[in-house]
């Protein structure tokens, strides 16, 4: 797969029971997009899909970053 961020080369970690995409990506790390986030979050502009998988990292205490719906809104 590419990376929905970069289009860079990514691995597919999608167990078959999350709604959602587990990304892999050598450039932009591991991340999940929220399976009601995604195709609005592919058909954003590059800068903004970088500022919302950011500020999925920045909200993840540790954890895996989720990038969600509410985290395409606008602030």
């Amino acid at each position: 797969m590419q990376c929905p961020v970069c289009s860079r080369p990514a691995a597919n970690l999608t167990p078959n029971t999350l709604d959602g995409v587990v990304v892999g990506c050598d450039h932009c790390g591991s991340y999940m997009i929220q399976g009601g986030a995604f195709h609005e979050f592919v058909g954003l502009e590059m800068r903004d899909r970088l500022l919302a998988l950011e500020a999925a990292k920045l909200g993840s205490r540790g954890g895996w970053p989720l990038v969600s719906a509410n985290s395409l809104r606008p602030r």
